[in-house]
């Protein structure tokens, strides 16, 4: 009997090139078609718009084998990019503007035809959605209740409001579904942002500012329909807002004076945990000192909620409203209120002091959905070690489990890792003689090897200063910023491509955990080396020391390090390198350059059988590099 047989759920480490897409998605709709509870819907949840588009060609081919009942799926992305010109804050959008109502029962139809003909990726049926004046948005939820999979973000399970709001208006049940997540190493941090709020004083001066122009609208409002219907009117909500606005004037002062006195305290050192009960005290005091009636604090977040302003997003840096970022913040603290899950840390923004949210432990979001799920599987290339994460999230006791790590189809003599056992980027071992020695290592492999190579570091000072400060003779260097888009990332993938066979060659250099090193799939072989310089460990934070210790209190001192700093970092690192190879012929070399990786507690971090060669100086390195391009002089060429 399979794990799924059991609603149990089966974490995977499963390499690239093992068709782990394929398979998870025939046992998943196998197993929702023949559920003896009645038949199940499968979520597919990626945080890669790319990985959508393969689930839906590998649904086709799935349907092409089919004789009987074809699979019908619907791809979701962000409203943002499936509606025209949508009201953030209305929730309305434009995609239906001027269409009748006669028109526009066809239309609609049409598209739902259109989905459920075959699998569609959602830009296609955004395009449809263009065409026939139709919002694809919501006739893709409307679909979704009759469909026997959906594709779509992590979010729309994991993260409370995005659900509450999307899988119920969808009439899609957790209980009737079984779920299978894409890139699930992921998934804890993933959990962990999306309880990340920040408050600052800048904050409370700003939720002032928009309570008072929001109750100003809601009298004219009151005025309006006193004038229009001669007879008294509802008053409620402007009277609401005039109750916030005096809570929040009152809170503007208590905070402000917590905020400085935490940055009195704090002194030189850079943050410091906090009590996120005494911050939710503070609130709770001030609404009842300011208030003959007080107001309880989900009123208090249900009259945020309802704000609603004028907002230039063309000139407005940061266009989310303050009174929903403040809603957000308090029913985090509401809601977690003596959970030793939640922390809160104080830290400098400027010349203003802010509060940060900080969710320890994923396991308290994911254990009550995935008890609630009848199974599924999380899978990744670097769910290491899949029983971690099985520890991390919380899967409930009465859920049945399975652990599996399963090898790579890729040839080793394919995919060489070289180990260099002479540099670090260790803090206290760096010097301009480690440095140089980085540098003698990189370009010793840069002159054995024919075409483009990525390298990865743990920080952008890092890589400003081993890369963009060095010298690449005969490559053109190409710097990963923070700041970039997706579209930038697709244009540096393009130059690549074109330039591949022919043109100048390209030294690619980005951070772990950025966007080059995660997520990218650079097809076609168009990276033949890739070079992991360090060990992108956790800054000694104050968040993450607590971090640590929760672990330590959950699973043991033996575990808390590998669990909170060394497991995450070796992951970043596996990620990096399995940029090159993305097929069986593929081939590429990968260089570490960190000494550490070797050390056992680094080692027993990586995968059973990643074997690697050692190097101790850059001439060895070269000359390793050398013998494997005389053996696999040219990659094998892909026909799409």
């Amino acid at each position: 009997m399979t794990i799924l047989e059991k609603d149990g759920y089966l974490f995977a480490a499963a390499p690239t090139g093992i068709g782990k897409t394929a398979a998870a998605l025939s046992a998943a709709l196998a197993r929702a078609n023949d559920h003896p509870g009645g038949k199940k819907t499968v979520l597919f949840m990626t945080g890669r718009q790319s990985q959508h588009r393969i689930v839906v060609d590998t649904v086709r081919k799935i349907n092409a084998r089919r004789d009987g009942e074809k699979v019908r799926l619907v791809d979701l992305i962000g409203r943002e990019s499936m509606c025209v010109d949508l009201d953030r804050f209305t929730g309305k959008c434009s995609c239906e503007f001027g269409v009748s109502d006669y028109v526009l029962q066809d239309a609609r139809e049409g598209l739902r035809r259109y989905i459920f003909e075959e699998p569609k990726h959602v830009d296609d049926v955004v395009n449809q959605g263009k065409q026939r004046k139709v919002c694809s948005w919501a006739c893709a939820r409307q679909c979704a209740k009759d469909c026997d999979l959906i594709v779509f973000d992590y979010n729309h399970v994991f993260i409370d409001k995005v659900r509450e709001a999307s899988l119920e208006s969808m009439g899609i049940e957790l209980t009737n579904s079984i779920l299978v997540v894409d890139e699930a190493h992921n998934l804890p941090d993933r959990i962990r942002r999306g309880l990340e709020r920040r408050l600052t004083a800048k904050v409370l001066r700003d939720c002032v500012s928009e309570m008072q122009e929001h109750r100003g609208n809601e009298d004219k409002v009151v005025a309006k329909a006193l004038e229009e219907d001669g007879a008294e009117a509802w008053t409620g909500d402007a009277e609401e807002a005039l109750l916030a606005e005096k809570a929040l004037i009152r809170i503007r002062e208590q905070v402000g004076k917590h905020l400085n006195n935490l940055k009195r305290v704090l002194g030189d050192d850079k943050e410091q945990m906090t009590d996120p009960g005494k911050l939710l005290e503070i609130f709770q005091s001030s609404l009842e000192g300011t208030l003959d009636e007080p107001m309880t604090m989900p009123r208090f977040i249900r009259t945020l909620e309802s704000v609603r302003i004028e907002i230039d997003e063309a000139l407005d840096s940061d266009p989310e409203i303050a009174c929903h970022r403040l809603a957000e913040l308090l029913d985090i603290l509401y809601m977690r209120q003596g959970d030793s899950a939640l922390a809160t840390v104080f830290d400098i923004l400027g010349e203003e002091g802010r509060i940060t949210t900080h969710l320890l432990d994923p396991g308290v979001v994911a254990r009550p959905l995935l008890k609630e799920a009848a199974g599924g599987i999380l899978m990744s290339g670097t769910l290491f070690p899949p029983s971690m994460y099985g520890d991390i999230l919380g899967i409930p006791q009465e859920k049945s489990v399975s652990y599996k790590e399963y090898t790579s189809p890729f040839e080793s003599d394919r995919r060489p890792v070289v180990l260099a056992t002479d540099v670090t980027t260790r803090y206290k071992d760096r010097s301009a003689a480690n440095t140089h020695r980085i540098r003698e290592h990189i370009h010793g492999l840069l002159r054995k090897t024919p075409g483009h190579v990525a390298v990865f570091l743990p920080s952008y000072n890092l890589l400003e200063e081993i890369i963009e400060d060095g010298s690449w003779p005969n490559r053109h260097l190409i710097i990963e910023e923070r700041t970039w888009s997706k579209s930038r990332v697709q244009d540096v993938l393009d130059r690549l491509r074109s330039s591949r066979d022919s043109g100048p060659r390209y030294l690619l250099a980005g951070v772990y955990n950025a966007r080059l090193s995660e997520g990218i799939d650079y097809e076609g072989n168009i990276l033949d080396a890739v070079v992991c310089v360090g060990i992108p460990m956790a800054p000694p934070t104050a968040s993450n020391q607590a971090l640590r210790d929760y672990i330590s209190d959950r699973f043991g001192e033996r575990n808390a390090w590998k669990y909170s700093a060394a497991q995450p970092a070796m992951n970043a690192i596996l990620q990096a390198m399995g940029r090159a190879i993305r097929k069986a012929e593929d081939r590429a070399i990968v260089l570490v350059l960190e000494r550490r990786v070797g050390d056992r507690g680094y080692k027993a971090c990586l995968p059973m059988g990643l074997n690697m060669f050692h190097t101790d100086n850059s001439e060895t390195t070269e000359r390793l590099v050398r013998r494997f391009f005389q053996r696999h002089p040219e990659p094998a060429r892909t026909t799409e």
